[in-house]
């Protein structure tokens, strides 16, 4: 596992990833293409251009700093600008293409449990990242000084932008994202880019909660927040919609799939026969497990649930199978308020599955 260090204004950041990055660029350009390629197996139509065409104009205007992070990257990795930002979209705006024509299988499982829930009455928020094998060797830890804001720990993928997978910050916000097939796309930042301000500018996940509210989404996934307060939220990210889910009984678990009734009817379900309803059986087996330990959930209640092994819809731990070629690539397991032997806010990550890798700790 690499861990870099960045700092100051976002070229400056991007530029650092790529320098820091450099001896992965043969596997960033490999996955480059895979991912052109699979785009062009999936037949791109003048919609999907037009489509992203208009978010890098919305970009231009909404998130200058986003893609000046993506130009320093480009610059310090010694690839194309105009490559390395498409890269990045199509990864996301694929899915206009895959609720049309292609089965797709991609999945991350996520929860959060709080005060009366947890053994210390600290929040935790936990993620198992599902992916492409090929993706392991890119998975970095990024410690991000930014020139202005908070400063923040995240889990992101070397030659991507902002934060690809999840963080938390000085003062104890956490944010993890899930992918959700959506009919709900169009326009709008992507949530690499609504995590990163959300890490940068925000103490709270109420604040949070407004901010995504009143920027233009691009739609696709999910966020689970928590903060040092203990307070929980899964926010459901559309274009044209959202929902929001709080938690109950100081629980709260995410999937792949939508739940709120603005959005529900968008998620499309593209895993193949014998994975199809893997989203929502994980959902009730991580639902029940924290139920039955209400009250004594901890790290090591996490790290047994997050490496469990049971059927093919319903394992946490996911490894390569002939039908399903995505598997875990890491599990994060953030403390926003601290624990006992830290005060500030820290995190316990698994690099590789976590039925058999060692877990790591760092703190903001």
């Amino acid at each position: 596992m690499n861990v870099i260090s960045l700092e100051g204004n976002h070229y400056q950041m991007g530029y650092q990833h790529g320098l820091q990055a450099r001896e992965l660029r043969p596997l960033i350009v490999k996955a480059i293409e895979m991912q052109f390629g699979q785009i062009e197996r999936d037949r791109p139509d003048e919609p999907f251009e037009a489509l992203i065409h208009e978010t890098v104009e919305l970009l231009r205007e909404a998130d200058v700093r986003m893609l000046e992070m993506i130009r320093g990257q480009a610059e310090g990795l010694e690839i194309e600008f105009e490559t390395l930002l498409r890269y990045g979209l199509v990864t996301y705006l694929r899915d206009v293409l895959v609720t049309k024509r292609r089965p797709g299988v991609e999945g991350c499982t996520t929860w959060a449990a709080s005060g009366p829930a947890t053994a210390d009455g600290r929040p935790i928020l936990v993620k198992n990242r599902d992916s492409s094998p090929e993706h392991l060797p890119l998975q970095l830890v990024v410690k991000a000084q930014p020139e202005v804001g908070y400063r923040y720990v995240c889990v992101t993928s070397a030659g991507s932008p902002g934060v690809f997978c999840a963080g938390v910050n000085e003062v104890g916000l956490a944010v993890a994202d899930t992918h959700v097939c959506s009919t709900d796309i169009g326009p709008g930042l992507p949530d690499y880019s609504l995590m990163m301000h959300i890490l940068e500018e925000h103490n709270s996940v109420r604040s949070a909660l407004d901010h995504l509210r009143s920027v233009r989404r691009m739609g696709r996934n999910n966020l689970i927040l928590a903060d040092a307060s203990g307070d929980l939220a899964v926010f459901e990210i559309g274009h044209t919609d959202c929902g929001l889910i709080e938690a109950d009984n100081h629980i709260l678990v995410n999937t792949n799939h939508f739940v709120s009734s603005g959005l529900k009817d968008h998620f499309v379900d593209t895993d193949p026969p014998p994975l199809k309803g893997n989203s929502f059986h994980r959902w009730a087996k991580v639902r029940g497990e924290l139920e039955d330990a209400h009250g004594r959930i901890d790290v090591a209640f996490a790290k047994r649930l997050m490496a469990w092994h049971g059927g093919p819809l319903d394992s946490l731990c996911r490894h390569a199978a002939p039908n399903w070629r995505k598997g875990t690539l890491s599990t994060t397991i953030f403390l926003p308020a601290g624990t006992g032997g830290c005060s500030h806010p820290n995190f316990l990550f698994c690099h590789g599955h976590p039925c058999q890798a060692a877990y790591e700790h760092f703190t903001v």
